[in-house]
C-alpha cells in the first residue's frame, strides 16, 4: 500500500524524502564512519520506518554509492577549475594540487570514496561509474602524449594510475595527520616534490615545459 501511494504521490515529496535519506546517511557517515550507518539510524533521523528506505535505495551499499558519487562530483568540479589552455604537464600538477586540497577539505567524502570499500563497491559496474574522475586525468595524459609533451612510450592508463597512486599516497598521509607531524610546516613542499618527480617521469626527453 505504501509503495503504491508513493508511486501516486507528486514527484516533489518523493524527491525530498530521497534527499532526506541521503542527507541522514551523509551526516551519520561523516560523524561515525561508513560502518556507523544503519537503516534504523537513518530512519530515526528522517522520521520514517527503516523499510521505507528501501523504496528509494536498493540497500545500504546503494546509499553509500550515491554518497561516493557526490564526492566524485565535487572532485570533478575541482578538476574543472584547472585552466584547459595550460600544457598537459601543468594541468597534471594543478590536478594533483586539487586532489590534495580535496582530501584535506572533504575528509568525509575522501575517506568514503577511497578507504571504505565494501564488497558491493568492487562490482565492475560500480567501479566504472566511480572512476570517471580518474578518466579526467587520463584525458589530460592522453592529450599530452598526442601533443608530444608526455612520453609516447607510456601507456595512458598505466601513467594515469601511477600519477594517482603517487598523489593519493601523499594525500592520505596528510589527511591522517602523519605528514603534518613528520614534515611539520613543509607538507606542501612534500607534495610539490612528489609532483615534480611525476612530471619529470612523464616529460618527453628534451622538453622542459611544466
Amino acid at each position: 500500500m505504501l509503495s503504491a501511494a508513493l508511486r501516486r504521490s507528486p514527484r516533489g515529496p518523493r524527491k525530498d524524502r530521497r534527499a532526506a535519506i541521503l542527507g541522514a546517511a551523509r551526516a551519520l557517515c561523516f560523524a561515525h564512519g561508513a560502518s556507523g550507518i544503519s537503516a534504523r539510524k537513518i530512519a530515526a533521523r528522517v522520521g520514517c520506518s527503516a523499510t521505507t528506505i528501501y523504496l528509494y535505495y536498493r540497500n545500504l551499499d546503494d546509499v553509500l554509492h550515491h554518497l561516493r558519487m557526490e564526492g566524485h562530483a565535487l572532485l570533478a568540479a575541482a578538476f574543472a577549475g584547472v585552466d584547459p589552455t595550460r600544457s598537459a604537464l601543468e594541468r597534471v600538477r594543478a590536478m594533483g594540487r586539487a586532489y590534495y586540497r580535496f582530501g584535506l577539505t572533504q575528509r568525509g567524502y575522501f575517506d568514503l570514496m577511497f578507504s571504505f570499500r565494501p564488497a558491493a563497491a568492487s562490482r565492475r559496474d560500480v567501479v566504472q561509474r566511480e572512476m570517471y574522475t580518474l578518466m579526467l586525468l587520463r584525458d589530460v595524459v592522453t592529450h599530452g602524449i598526442d601533443a608530444g609533451e608526455i612520453r609516447r612510450d607510456l601507456d595512458p592508463m598505466v601513467a594515469t594510475n601511477a600519477l594517482w597512486a603517487e598523489v593519493h599516497g601523499v594525500t592520505v598521509l596528510a589527511v591522517s595527520g602523519m605528514l603534518m607531524q613528520t614534515a611539520a610546516d613543509h607538507h606542501e613542499e612534500v607534495l610539490e616534490a612528489v609532483l615534480e618527480g611525476a612530471v619529470r617521469w612523464l616529460r618527453t626527453p628534451g622538453d622542459h615545459d611544466g
